[in-house]
């Protein structure tokens, strides 16, 4: 397998385990969850990034009485813990979870054993792309996600009814269609007082439309790619985003109204809720942003920070389907207690009852669990405008082509991020810029090549 497989996909929602005992737990899926041999099992070990799972723990404790302790990590040391523990065949941990981009890098050191036994029943049961990212590269399954995380642009219903005259998510839909289109928006919104995004940093989720980042061992840049290169660059230098960089303040005070009007050069990481509240409260000039563009775990960020903007947004489809994050769960190809762990992972992601139960205990997380999410089609979420956000989701999976998705990603975007940045900001031509992407992802693997259709060479 190649270096490039260490690589896969950008931000995750990542997850964590606890439980404890004997006794089979309830099963309302299909799947044999419970203990192995009638008696008491043994104590497992899980090793996790962060401490939502517990709360599958618990409850799997309740059930059942089999114990599983919980060790939780920071997130930035975890894969580098997972390689070096198992590195050594150790036994100390019977499941431990991956978030997609690290999961290739486990398959091939050989961490993960082999669920193959299961595979029927994910496949026709949870989300198709969370199948598929859970099997290595000969197509063996060998983690599972409890969890999906489709993507959609977020979007101010209020806001979208005094521009658009409509807050329709088919409608706004239409305008987020293309990246020419969300020009076109973008200058809309601009006239009316209002700015589309945060920061031109959205729009890097629709980079994977036609084509994969890297084919036939060649580095493609199509016109999707120049499109949205052209697009982050325009929307930029026209004023059209209210640079707030994601995961700063600003950017989280955004979504629950306005924001006084940031310099482009300002540095956003100095800034404070409390002072852009201050600032607004004491009449500067103020902008509001219409619209994001994350996984479904962002629309639980947004919902948490809409403040009285709470059920004021709806979600969307943009230029792509996409997906981001996920937690996989996988058992320790080293562990004496395989039966054991695959039994809770089995508990976690194959039974209807607890898929129903983590999709309210969770207020809106979206379930791998295909059933349960047709069962909710019909819920009308309040934080979002009292949407069928599970049917939109569902809808939007369907389209997800997981065979766009290579080892190379992130490699690509972030280098491809870095080229649009240095235009934006006057640095570089276009064309200098993407020579400089060629070089740097060339650089990083040798053994891909610049197509000659490539733009560069036109």
């Amino acid at each position: 397998m190649k270096k490039g497989l260490a690589l896969f996909l950008t931000l995750t929602m990542s997850l964590s385990l606890a439980a404890c005992g004997s006794q089979p737990a309830s099963n309302n899926g299909g799947s044999s969850t419970g203990q192995s041999s009638g008696g008491q099992q043994d104590k497992i070990v899980l090793w996790t990034l962060a401490k939502d799972l517990e709360q599958f723990a618990e409850r799997y404790t309740q059930e059942t009485g089999n114990e599983v302790e919980v060790v939780v990590f920071d997130s930035a040391d975890f894969e580098t813990k997972i390689m070096q523990t198992l590195g050594t065949k150790s036994k100390d941990v019977d499941v431990f979870v991956g978030e997609p981009q690290m999961l290739p890098n486990f398959y091939e050191a050989g961490f993960c054993a082999d669920l193959s036994d299961l595979d029927s029943e994910v496949k026709s049961r949870l989300v198709d792309y969370t199948y598929q990212a859970g099997c290595d590269e000969n197509g063996t399954l060998r983690a599972i996600s409890y969890q999906a995380c489709p993507g959609s642009v977020i979007y101010r219903l209020d806001i979208a009814e005094k521009v658009f005259g409509t807050n329709d998510p088919e409608e706004i839909g239409k305008k987020f269609s293309s990246f020419n289109e969300i020009v076109k928006t973008a200058e809309e919104l601009q006239e009316a007082g209002y700015k589309i995004f945060g920061d031109t940093g959205a729009l890097r989720w629709f980079s994977i439309s036609s084509n994969p980042w890297v084919k036939d061992g060649q580095i493609i840049v199509d016109q999707d790619r120049l499109d949205y290169f052209d697009a982050a660059v325009e929307i930029y230098q026209k004023g059209y985003v209210a640079n707030a960089t994601e995961w700063s303040a600003p950017w989280y005070a955004s979504m629950a109204g306005p924001l006084p009007i940031i310099d482009a050069d300002a540095n956003v990481w100095e800034m404070t809720g409390e002072g852009l509240a201050d600032e607004v409260g004491s009449g500067a000039a103020t902008t509001e942003v219409f619209s994001y563009v994350m996984p479904s775990w962002g629309a639980l960020i947004i919902r948490d920070n809409a403040a009285d903007n709470k059920g004021n947004f709806g979600v969307c489809s943009g230029v792509s389907p996409f997906f981001g994050g996920g937690t996989f769960l996988t058992v320790n190809e080293y562990s004496e207690h395989k039966e054991a762990a695959k039994e809770f992972i089995e508990f976690c992601t194959l039974n209807d009852d607890t898929a129903q139960w983590w999709l309210e205990a969770s207020n809106g997380d979206v379930v791998a669990n295909k059933k349960v999410l047709e069962d909710n089609y019909d819920y009308q979420n309040p934080s979002f405008g009292n949407q069928n956000t599970y049917a939109f989701y569902s809808k939007e999976m369907e389209h997800i082509d997981y065979s766009l998705i290579t080892g190379y990603d992130d490699a690509c975007k972030e280098a491809f991020g870095q080229a649009i940045v240095s235009v934006q900001k006057g640095e570089k031509t276009k064309e200098d810029a993407l020579k400089e992407f060629y070089m740097v992802v060339t650089t990083t693997y040798p053994e891909l090549s610049i197509p000659d259709n490539a733009p560069i060479n036109q």
